[in-house]
């Protein structure tokens, strides 16, 4: 991998940002590391460790993250990850929900959906009506398991779904009556979280009490385009969920946000590192940039609730991510974020 492309100077990195207020959410996506079995993943001593890093950075509110399980955007069914060994069970998810908690953190509890060798959730499709049913009946069984798990541990958020956004186009009275199911098992505060270009058409926002965004969108249309490029773009964005926010009455989580540390990160933030062409060249400043830029936009935006960073492993020395990855450790764009986050 080249080395990177461009410096950063320490007196530029918080230009232009200032501290988050307090009564938004300064959030972490907290991811387990599947590595070595699981044995630096969620509640292990690793996972304590690097929970630690984050009570220092600023952290408020961390989303943990268990995964179900299809073979195929057709599959008609959705698996819990039960006892399997490197997963997220439910004692590993549980200790960390804990832990989070005993540190002064909120936590979003946010199921996904992985699909086998990383195919979209949003395009998921099990076929005709009938399909379309037995999917369902097998996403709420997952669904509910991890609203009475959120119940039980007191996670403050639950997500009721994740870039589904071919499900809840499909069928959104029927997320309309899973939520009033979840409601009657958990009593904490409810989102979806919606892929940036999905928000707009959700047509449940009134049962739920946040908009949830996971917010890749792109905000250059090339590598190397300025910040102030950059900015303009986000600005953009936000004044369109500011509409939708105004128009629902729900205040804005942005549930995930990330960039990657190559050059032209900000042109497809949510591609993945392996998914890249192989010719970028890694670039801590082009992340730091694009952070800059999306907390900039944010700046006297009353309707939103919180944010969460794309991405932090429970394992500091994760093998899982190389040095083009979303994680935001041991960079330049780390010290933005404290900035914002009023961490030491």
């Amino acid at each position: 991998m080249p080395v990177p492309t461009r410096s950063v100077r320490p007196t530029d990195v918080c230009e232009g940002v200032t501290r988050l207020p307090r009564r938004v959410a300064r959030g972490v996506s907290y991811v387990h590391n599947y590595q070595d079995a699981g044995a630096r993943g969620y509640g292990s001593e690793a996972g304590l460790r690097s929970l630690a890093e984050l009570s220092e950075l600023g952290v408020t509110s961390v989303s943990v993250m268990p995964f179900g399980f299809m073979s195929s955007v057709r599959d008609e069914r959705v698996r819990l990850v039960g006892k399997m060994r490197a997963g997220e069970t439910d004692a590993r998810v549980e200790k960390t929900v804990a832990r989070a908690r005993e540190r002064g953190m909120r936590v979003l509890l946010k199921p996904h959906v992985w699909i086998r060798g990383g195919a979209y959730r949003g395009k998921i499709d099990p076929g005709d009506d009938g399909a379309w049913a037995r999917w369902f009946d097998s996403y709420e069984r997952f669904l509910m398991h991890y609203a009475e798990l959120g119940e039980r541990t007191g996670a403050e958020v639950l997500s009721i779904g994740v870039e589904l956004g071919s499900a809840t186009r499909r069928d959104p009275d029927r997320f309309r009556a899973m939520i009033a199911k979840v409601r009657k098992r958990y009593r904490g505060r409810l989102v979806y979280s919606a892929n940036w270009d999905e928000a707009r058409d959700v047509t449940f926002w009134d049962a739920l009490d946040y908009v949830g965004v996971q917010f890749f969108a792109p905000l250059a249309d090339h590598p190397g385009a300025a910040e102030s490029a950059l900015l303009a773009r986000a600005r953009e964005h936000m004044a369109a969920l500011e509409e939708l926010a105004l128009r629902v009455k729900r205040p804005v989580l942005f549930t995930e946000v990330g960039y990657k540390s190559v050059e032209g990160t900000a042109v497809s933030p949510h591609l993945w590192p392996e998914r890249l062409k192989g010719d970028e060249q890694v670039s801590n400043a082009a992340q730091l940039e694009a952070y800059r830029a999306f907390l900039r936009s944010l700046q006297g935006r009353e309707w939103v609730a919180g944010l969460y960073v794309w991405k932090w492993f429970s394992d500091v020395e994760t093998r899982e991510e190389g040095p083009d990855g979303f994680s935001p450790r041991g960079k330049p764009a780390l010290d933005v974020l404290r900035c914002a986050f009023g961490g030491t």
